[in-house]
């Protein structure tokens, strides 16, 4: 599980990021949709696609280890995960789904190829691989 939710292990710096940019943000165990409106060394502002609770701990303005590039993965939330989905960890590499069952606490233990177990709550939104190519018309990105 520390490795599913190791925020800190890898920060992606702020030059990474640009303005507009779709990004992922990590609240707690759930990764929101994002875009990047603001830049500093120690926060990132973000507009958030959907709006959030007005209980969320969340602000408009967020660590730089907690934000994400979205491009070329996914989010899922953790009851539609299926065997053999790949898992993006917050250090970057990707864990294969080997097997995923809920407990009687409600809470989702999800096994990887590799031997690693994580136990994630129900409302979990984990970040995957989209292994749809990206939409080209004569070679250009739309």
């Amino acid at each position: 599980m520390t490795e599913l939710f190791a925020a800190r292990a890898t920060v992606v710096p702020p030059a990474d990021l640009h303005l507009g940019q779709a990004v992922h943000v990590n609240a707690r165990a759930a990764w929101l949709p994002a875009t990047v409106t603001s830049i500093t060394h120690t926060r990132i502002g973000v507009a958030y696609a959907a709006p959030l609770q007005a209980s969320s701990p969340l602000t408009d303005a967020v660590a730089p280890w907690l934000v994400r590039p979205a491009d070329g993965v996914r989010l899922q939330t953790v009851h539609a995960l299926r065997a053999g989905d790949d898992v993006v960890v917050c250090d970057g590499t990707a864990l294969t789904v080997a097997a995923l069952w809920q407990g009687r606490d409600r809470w989702w233990v999800i096994d990887y190829t590799n031997g690693h177990r994580a136990a994630v709550p129900p409302t979990a939104i984990l970040r995957l691989i989209d292994p749809t190519p990206p939409v080209s018309v004569n070679g250009i990105p739309l």
